[in-house]
């Protein structure tokens, strides 16, 4: 007997799921769902009412299988309770197999963030993958004894599980995630870090393999930075041809010349984000004044979080290195040339008694970077208030170490 067809919605709901995975929001349109779904796109308004709605159902569909999922690797667990020595390489694997077995769902989360900051009702979903993942890792910290550890774990998981979609080396990725974990376990028992050798070396194979920057004529220079700004502000769907005359304050038809296509001017937007962002992380920072007291640097951390912008594009950038193979070559330096700013943070914050390694650094700018995406989701106030009281939780950690 051959197989009940699935339902229309349900073959929807399918479409959207498989795009957030091969190509991303940015391509969805009634028509092209309609298109890849078999379905007329009159029953997406029958069944679901509006794009958004089918949105929505598709990210409570990744929802419940993402609960399972989770549910699975607790199972597993079984009887082992109380050793946060063994903490370090259930983690690890936790992040290997979410953004490998399960990287369909890891694309799905990462779509519904981005989907949250446009929509309040997708927001509602952003809150129950919050919800998800808090209830997940408070039982695994009640496994470990992690204590207040927990949103630690919680903040580095949520980040590193992004970083983790981007395939540079197998090896060389798979070995440094090994190495985080040991890091975080140091820190959740005031041990000295581990040595990170893998990461070390890929670090330097990533500023040896960085691309070339190209030249760039001034009105190329004004296109790239207009198409750059609207990736950042308005997502992949914002960047048109004629949004980026108009930014540029050049006219249509040079902006068609110089770019004939869409995919000419999103690789333009991508280089500009990549090159900012590869700036920024090379850019060597002076030391804070370890003078200053502890609670002022936490003010400085607060609003330096608060004040983050254009992570969009970053983050549209990583995702797009995810999924596209011929964008391989990025992957290196987004996943591994980060956190200088940091080493010289924790200098501050640990006042010269012990050495922080690049490890360390790369550990906290995980976890302010996992801040980042929770300020964006919530009003101000209620940010710098749960920023605030995150970073005092993990800052004790890293003080705790400093005298291990």
């Amino acid at each position: 007997m051959e197989a009940a067809v699935k339902p229309s919605s349900d073959r929807l709901v399918e479409t959207v799921l498989n795009c957030w995975e091969e190509t991303g929001q940015a391509t969805l349109s009634a028509r092209r769902i309609s298109s890849l779904s078999g379905v007329p796109v009159s029953s997406i308004y029958y069944h679901f009412g509006s794009l958004e709605q089918l949105f929505l159902c598709a990210q409570d569909a990744a929802l419940a299988r993402a609960r399972s999922w989770s549910n699975e690797q607790l199972r597993q667990l079984g009887d082992m309770n109380g050793d946060v020595a063994a903490f370090p390489a259930f983690f690890s694997e936790t992040v290997d197999g979410w953004a490998n077995d399960r990287r369909d769902l890891a694309f799905a989360w990462r779509e519904g963030q981005l989907l949250g900051r446009d929509s309040e009702l997708c927001r509602q979903a952003c809150e129950r993958w919050g919800a998800l993942w808090s209830d997940f890792w408070q039982q695994v910290a009640d496994r470990f004894g992690l204590g207040s550890g927990k949103i630690v774990a919680e903040r580095v998981f949520e980040n590193e599980s992004f970083f983790h979609l981007m395939r540079w080396r197998r090896l060389f990725d798979r070995a440094g995630l090994d190495e985080l974990g040991r890091g975080l376990g140091a820190w959740l028992t005031g041990a000295p870090m581990p040595p990170s050798p893998w990461r070390d070396a890929a670090r330097d194979l990533a500023l040896q393999s960085m691309p070339p920057i190209p030249e760039r004529d001034e009105a190329m220079a004004r296109m790239t930075s207009a198409a750059v700004d609207l990736v950042s502000e308005e997502g992949v769907a914002g960047l048109t041809h004629r949004a980026v005359a108009e930014r540029a304050g050049l006219t249509l038809g040079v902006v068609l010349h110089k770019f004939n296509t869409k995919s000419e001017l999103l690789s333009a937007a991508f280089e500009g984000v990549y090159l900012a962002n590869i700036g920024h992380l090379l850019r060597e920072q002076n030391a804070p004044d370890v003078s200053r007291r502890q609670t002022a640097i936490v003010d400085e951390l607060v609003e330096s979080i608060s004040r983050v912008k254009g992570r969009r594009g970053l983050e549209e950038l990583s995702l797009a290195v995810a999924r596209d193979p011929s964008l391989h070559q990025f992957a290196a330096q987004l996943r591994y040339l980060r956190g200088r700013t940091s080493k010289s943070t924790l200098e501050a914050i640990v006042e010269g008694r012990r050495n922080v390694t690049s490890l360390e650094a790369a550990l906290f700018s995980s976890f302010a970077s996992s801040l980042t995406r929770l300020r964006e989701s919530a009003s101000p106030d209620v940010a710098r208030a749960q920023v605030r009281t995150e970073l005092e939780s993990v800052l004790a950690f890293v003080r705790r170490s400093s005298v291990a």
